[in-house]
């Protein structure tokens, strides 16, 4: 339920009572507020604070407080824009299982984060495993990276590769 706009003072004192000066709000901590605050975010992070603070019902001082103390914490990583791959020139979307080496996972993770067509390493449970995301220009794009870049990684053992079909979902985000 939004709460009607009040004056700047009841604003703060409101916010006072919920939160201390040095807050740093993790996710257990965050409340209704910063949650709707989140959600307008998430949905356009060009938002201005005038804007948001009408949506939400708090000032835009309020609202640049609560933004501002979510970015500190880390709550807020950052501010970005999404771009699609086949505007980059790079409309095939690859992921890659690589199992690698107990002790070449570090090493071969770092390597695979240098490369430009990848956007995404994830070291996962299991055998060892990279979950890896890119994009590339074509199939002949993606059969260089397998046959003259991967093998100049250490410790790689096998590599299991999937071509996206059509996407149903690709939120960045969790809802809040």
């Amino acid at each position: 339920m939004k709460r009607e706009f009040q004056s700047t003072f009841d604003d703060r004192q409101a916010m006072n009572e919920n939160l201390d000066e040095n807050r740093n709000p993790s996710a257990s901590s965050l409340d209704d507020m910063d949650r709707s605050i989140l959600t307008e975010l998430i949905k356009d992070s060009r938002i201005t604070y005038s804007d948001l603070s009408s949506l939400v019902g708090l000032s835009r001082i309020s609202v640049k407080e609560r933004v501002s103390a979510m970015q500190q914490s880390g709550v807020i990583e950052k501010f970005t824009i999404q771009i699609p791959a086949k505007y980059l020139g790079k409309p095939l979307p690859v992921f890659f299982e690589i199992q690698v080496s107990p002790d070449s996972i570090q090493k071969t993770a770092e390597e695979l984060s240098e490369n430009p067509d990848i956007t995404i390493v994830y070291q996962m449970t299991g055998m060892n495993c990279l979950h890896v995301h890119g994009f590339f220009t074509d199939v002949n794009d993606v059969s260089t990276f397998i046959n003259s870049f991967l093998p100049n990684l250490s410790g790689i053992q096998a590599v299991n590769t999937q071509f996206l079909l059509k996407r149903y979902k690709a939120e960045r985000s969790m809802m809040v």
